[in-house]
């Protein structure tokens, strides 16, 4: 159980997770990598980065937290995102959440090669 107090900073911290959240989802599927990749991208290529976020309507977050969902075969399942630590945290709580429904990351899938894209 929880006390009010601390029901109270979660609901406040609260109003955007969910947004957040979904946008580091978004840029993993969107980009087909990590959405710490897409971050790094945003950096390296900052006018196109502009650009695809403008064309997905802002729904792009280029931070760090968002990872793609494979199967044992590194077929693309979908994504997540968390957000609410640092980004290397979120990265990874993320994979963990991932690997503990038994399904893969594409660190775990690096095998299949052209699949998965772990370097920019």
């Amino acid at each position: 159980m929880i006390s009010l107090e601390q029901a109270n900073r979660i609901i406040a911290s609260a109003m955007m997770r969910f947004e957040m959240a979904f946008g580091k989802a978004y840029a993993a599927l969107a980009l087909g990598r990590s959405s710490s990749l897409v971050r790094m991208r945003t950096e390296e290529r900052p006018l196109f980065m502009q650009y695809l976020i403008r064309a997905s309507d802002d729904q792009i977050f280029p931070e760090g937290g968002g990872m793609l969902i494979r199967d044992a075969d590194g077929e693309l399942l979908g994504a997540v995102g968390v957000t609410g630590d640092t980004q290397e945290r979120d990265e990874e709580l993320a994979a963990h959440g991932i690997r503990a429904a038994g399904l893969k990351t594409d660190e775990d899938c690096a095998q299949f090669g052209s699949k998965v894209r772990l370097k920019n």
